[in-house]
């Protein structure tokens, strides 16, 4: 089904100090780096980005958007509090409902990062803590998801890792995270107990499925600029907001089973 080829990007952010914000999201004031390369994404694949911090603009009219692309911290409760890292307006009730009448209708939905602790139903998980920032190794489950070809087998990103838990079943799995890698990092004493999240057996890190009518992408990627310029997340980020948008056609079929059999086993 072909939607609206307009997305809006949001980043209005509640839990991080400024010094603590991800790079891709400063400066605070202007287009910051993640606006500029998922502006350009949308240039070269034909769909057209608004991105805004401004939590008011869910109070207009949001049919215009064939799709939402999440980069933010924060429950919904929080997102709709008026405190924030930028000092940006929250959403209001009125707003929070239009969004998620927007999914219900067909709208796209894409999150990066901490986007998951808004949208944890939506997204089909729960959050279980992060790592200490270190190489991941990505094994590509799903090579022929738009935007995943020519990514080989495998290939390697900088992040401070995102776990999860209670994966739901009908998750299309695209990268699983090999934590066998993780036992070569090289972490500080006083980072020993968040190590321990990595301590368990292969898990997804990104990952597609339906939620109703809505087509929705997860990915834990994203914390650093050079993430942000790497070409094969760049595609990544393409096929998949293409996919949500409708203007690319890929079945979801639940992989969870196959690609990652213990991912809910959160220690070895």
């Amino acid at each position: 089904m072909l939607r609206n080829n307009k997305v809006l990007y949001f980043t209005r952010h509640t839990v991080y100090t400024i010094g603590a914000l991800p790079s891709p999201l400063k400066p605070l004031e202007g287009p910051n780096l993640s606006d500029e390369v998922l502006t350009e994404i949308g240039k070269r694949a034909g769909f057209e980005v608004e991105c805004t911090r401004n939590g008011e603009v869910f109070d207009g009219d949001l049919s215009q958007y064939g799709g939402f692309v999440f980069f933010t911290s924060g429950s919904m409760k929080q997102l709709m509090a008026p405190e924030s890292t930028q000092g940006s307006p929250p959403i209001s009730e009125r707003g929070a409902e239009n969004f998620y009448a927007a999914l219900k209708a067909g709208a796209g939905f894409v999150a990066f990062r901490n986007a998951m602790s808004c949208s944890e139903e939506i997204l089909g998980i729960s959050y279980n803590g992060h790592a200490p920032t270190q190489n991941g190794r990505m094994i590509v489950t799903s090579p022929d998801f738009p935007g995943m070809r020519g990514a080989g087998e495998s290939f390697i990103i900088r992040d401070p890792w995102y776990t999860f838990k209670n994966y739901q079943k009908d998750l299309h799995v695209v990268l699983v995270l090999d934590t066998e890698l993780a036992k070569t990092a090289q972490i500080r004493p006083e980072q020993a107990r968040m190590h321990e999240k990595m301590s368990r057996p292969d898990f997804p890190s990104t990952w597609a499925r339906l939620y109703g009518n809505s087509r929705v992408f997860y990915t834990s990627m994203g914390n650093f600029d050079e993430t942000w310029k790497d070409p094969i997340f760049q595609n990544m980020v393409q096929g998949a907001i293409s996919w949500t948008l409708g203007t690319v056609d890929f079945d979801p079929v639940p992989n969870i089973d196959q690609a990652a059999p213990h991912a809910n086993q959160t220690s070895w």
